[in-house]
Order: C-alpha cells, then structure tokens, then sequence
C-alpha cells in the first residue's frame, strides 16, 4: 500500500511545475508559465511595462518598469527584450539586478530576466543594455503573474528605436492583398484599403516608425464649408479634429490628434445616444507595435467589447503615424445590409440619426485590443447631425459633475475649515458670550459642521445619479492615484455622518468619559478633513 502512495505521489508531483525563484531558460521564447492547464487572462492587465527612452544606442543603459498603478501586487514575472519585426528572438542584455534573475536567453545569455522568489512585488526596475549585434527597434515584452491561477500575458513597452542623425523614408510591408495599396511615404506610415459591402478584410501591416518631434495640427479649413468638424483649436493649432462629410449611403469620417507616443496607442469615435459611456458603437484606429487597424467595437456598459466582424460596414480606411501626429480616415456605412447585421454581434448605428460623438485615446495591446482610455474621453454637448457642415468647438459641460466638486469644496475647504478655527482659537475668546443659550464659538462650529454634513450627503447622492452607481476611475501616467477617490470619497461620506451622530452622545462636561469622546470626535473629524 505505501509503495502505491510513493508512485501516486510522484506522479502527481511530476505533474506539478512551480517555479518558486524564476522562470526557467526553457521559457525565453514562449514566456508561457506551464502552470497546468491554466490559461492567461484575457481581461486588460493592472501591470504596466514601460522604458526609459524611445531611443537607444551603443554604450546607453535603458531603465525597464514593471509597476501596477493600483498597487496590485504580482508574485512572478519573465520580461524579455524582443526583436519587433519578428518577437522571437531575445536581445541585448539585462545587467546585473539585485531585483531579478538574469536568464541565459539570445545571443548576449542575458536577454531576459525573471523573478528570484515568490514574494509579492508591485513595483520593479531592471537595467538593460543594447549589445553589438542589437540592431532594429526594440520592445520589451512580460508575462506577470499574480497568483498560481492568475497571470496575464503579451504585455509590452512602446518601441525604442536605434538613434539615428535623421528620420528618412522606410519600407512598409503588408499582410493583406490584394486589395492593399501601400503610398509613397516619408517619415510617416500609410494604409489605404478598400472594400466592398461584400468582403471582410483584417487589416494588418507591419513598419518601422521612427519618432520625429510633435508636429502643429493645423485647423481645417474645409470646416464649415465642406465638412462638419468636432474640433478643440486655439487659433489655428488644434488638440484634435474629427470630421465627417456626407456621401450618400455612407460617412466619411477623419480623426486627427497629437500624441507624445503614437506606438501602441488607439484614437477613435463613439456614437452615443446620451453623455454617458454605455451602449455605445466606437470605431478605433489603432497602432500595435508598428501593426494598424481600423475596426468596430462596442461599449457595453463601461467595458469595450470586440465584435465577431470588426471590419463590417467600414471602407476607404486610412491610418497615418508621423511625427507625434495620429490621424486616421474611414468611411461608414450608415445602415448594414440583413446579410451583414447577421454577421456582427454588435449594434450598428444608423447615421441618418443623430448622435452625441465622443473622441478618446488610450493604449492598445496585442491582439488589437482597446485598453481604457486615459483621460475621460471628449463628447459633444448636443447630438450631432452628420448631414450637416456644423462645427462644434465646444464640449460636454457636465453640470453634475461640477456640482458635485462645487459642494465638496464649500464643505471641506470653507464649513469645516471656519468651523475647526472657530472651536480651535476663538473658544477662550468667546468664553462667556452666548448665542440662543450656547456659547457663540460652539454655536459657528456646530451650525458649520451640520452645513458641511448636508452638502456632502447632496454632493454624494449627485456624483452617484451622474455615474449611474460606483464610479470606475482609472489611472493614468502621473495619475495613478485616482482610481482611490471614488474609495475616500464614500468613507469620507461615512466619517461625515458618523460624528453628528456620536455627538449626540457627548458626556457632560465632568464625566470621567469625556476626554475619550473629545478625542474620538477629534480624531475621526482630522480624518475625514485629511481624506477630504
């Protein structure tokens, strides 16, 4: 019997790979953690993956992050520098970390590094180098783990390219024939692809983009006259621009915007019935390590969801990196045929409407998948007629919202700050002048506090009638805190209430329990003041 343990057990144990202190040499290529049969996650990632420069030559240490704006916690991780034309091939070399195992993976034996022990991490830096044979643009790629059954793949930095004195013309390959036109190009990448109602096309290229300085987006002057414009100029510098121009059965529409980094990053429009991210039809225009695409999706809620046929009723489609310059053009159909609405999983609007237009960026991942935008997407104020040539240089004021920021700063910055100072300083000074039978400091500290309670309860109950329920905030660079105030404004709501409420069992001025109440009531009002 102990012997049909022994051979059940290590059996079993020969199932089992764990990796305690780093992924093996075996992984370099794949970076596929053998955990059994789990598969990795296909939601977007809480880990972002970013480099120090877009540029690197001969002799420069470049500085890899591996950090979660929320502070989610990874156990395990294998981040690789990779070839971008191909995503095989390990290069250049990580350094000597104190943070990471160095993994004996391409030429130089140390292009890749993994975790040295299981304890739980948010943030990480590595150092890497360029060897002599490192040529072409570079991508770090990571695979994080955050538990035994948890883990996602294919997260990468943007490119980093080999400095170069100028940023001349390159060759631009593509995967789609043969409807796929290729333009003479220079410092720039161009698509043109033209469809049919009757054909389904991903649209797939791959190039080598080199950064340039952010180039000046001009306005249109086309705005008005021939086109109608959702645009956001100071003069005749722009932030962005989206038009349209009516073509009989369908729209031509152009996106255009400045970016600090184009690479792996989405513009694209949403055709909304209201203000507010829900239900929504969104064409994005993406680029994905040097990879374009212009496809359908869907906002089902606040989540974006991919469609069975993303290129459906899409045509004409343009995408055009240059310089920190992003600019994409497509035309839409306004209505699909019965054939091609069974086809699609999605809503398909009908442009003949009208519809409040939102534009957003945000980053892009492998797979051509939209990641959160990272600030709040731009809508306009009113539904839009896309017959028409109006120009709308104004956006969505969302009065709610200001409400909301106007009550809380009257509560916490004007209530609570008198109403501290008055019973803080003026208590011995107003020692023996009373007001309605109460002692005038007590009487301003009182009314005040009640005052701030009230409006922070109003303000509560607006931001959560805007949003429609909690509030999803998402972080974004320089930003990371912000997915913590939806969090501090609920217990600062809590800690609002909690202290009218414990005053009105304050002891009498000469009970033994009074000092515990007066540094309760004081503690939990410095916090909800400090949150606030």
């Amino acid at each position: 019997m102990q012997s049909v343990l022994f051979v059940i057990t290590a059996l079993v144990i020969q199932r089992i790979q764990g990796f305690g202190t780093g992924a093996p040499a075996s992984k370099c290529g794949d970076m596929f953690p053998s955990h059994s049969q789990i598969q990795p996650e296909n939601s977007l990632p809480p880990y972002t993956l970013t480099a120090s420069s877009y540029t690197y030559k001969q002799g420069d240490t470049i500085t890899i992050t591996l950090v979660s704006p929320t502070r989610a916690s990874f156990a395990g991780y294998i981040i690789g520098a990779k070839d971008q034309a191909t995503l095989n091939n390990n290069i250049g070399r990580f350094t000597n970390s104190a943070t990471g195992k160095i993994l004996p993976c391409g030429s130089s034996g140390a292009g890749a590094v993994t975790h040295q022990s299981n304890q739980a991490e948010y943030r990480l830096e590595f150092q890497w180098q360029p060897t002599a044979d490192t040529t072409g643009n570079v991508i770090f790629m990571a695979t994080v783990v955050e538990s035994y059954s948890t883990f996602w793949m294919n997260i990468v930095t943007s490119a980093i390219y080999p400095e170069v004195q100028t940023t001349q013309a390159f060759v631009l390959q593509t995967t789609q024939k043969p409807e796929t036109t290729t333009q003479p190009v220079t410092e720039s990448i161009q698509l043109t692809t033209t469809t049919t109602s009757t054909t389904t096309i991903k649209q797939t290229t791959k190039a080598s983009i080199l950064p340039g300085d952010t180039s000046s987006l001009e306005s249109d002057s086309e705005c008005g006259a021939t086109k109608g414009c959702f645009i956001d100029c100071t003069g005749t510098s722009c932030n962005y621009i989206v038009t349209w121009r009516d073509n009989g059965d369908a729209v031509d529409f152009e996106l255009s915007t400045k970016l600090q980094d184009t690479n792996n990053k989405w513009i694209a429009i949403a055709f909304s019935s209201d203000l507010k991210m829900g239900a929504d039809e969104v064409v994005a225009c993406l680029n994905v390590g040097g990879s374009t695409a212009v496809q359908r999706s869907y906002n089902d809620g606040k989540v974006n969801k991919q469609v069975t046929n993303p290129s459906a009723g899409l045509s004409n489609t343009v995408v055009t990196v240059q310089n920190g310059m992003f600019k994409c053009s497509f035309r839409k159909n306004k209505r699909l045929s019965r054939r091609k609405r069974q086809t699609t999983n999605s809503l398909f609007v009908d442009l003949d409407s009208d519809y409040n237009l939102m534009f957003g960026t945000g980053p892009a991942y492998p797979g051509n998948r939209i990641g959160m935008h990272s600030i709040n997407p731009v809508v306009t104020p009113g539904k839009v007629d896309f017959q028409s040539f109006s120009v709308i240089g104004d956006t969505a004021k969302y009065p709610l919202v200001k409400i909301h920021a106007c009550l809380m700063i009257i509560s916490w910055i004007f209530c609570t700050g008198v109403a501290i100072i008055a019973a803080r300083y003026y208590k011995p000074v107003w020692s023996k002048s009373s007001l309605f039978n109460q002692k005038i400091w007590f009487q301003i500290h009182r009314t005040l506090m009640v005052t701030a309670m009230a409006l922070t309860i109003v303000a509560f109950i607006i931001i959560f009638v805007e949003v429609g329920g909690y509030s999803q905030v998402s972080a974004s660079p320089g930003k990371e805190y912000l997915p913590s105030h939806p969090v501090l404004g609920i217990i600062v709501t809590i800690l609002c209430v909690l202290n009218p409420i414990m005053s009105l069992f304050r002891p009498g001025p000469n009970d033994k329990t009074r000092p515990i109440f007066n540094w309760a009531h004081w503690g939990v009002g410095m916090l909800a003041q400090i949150l606030a």
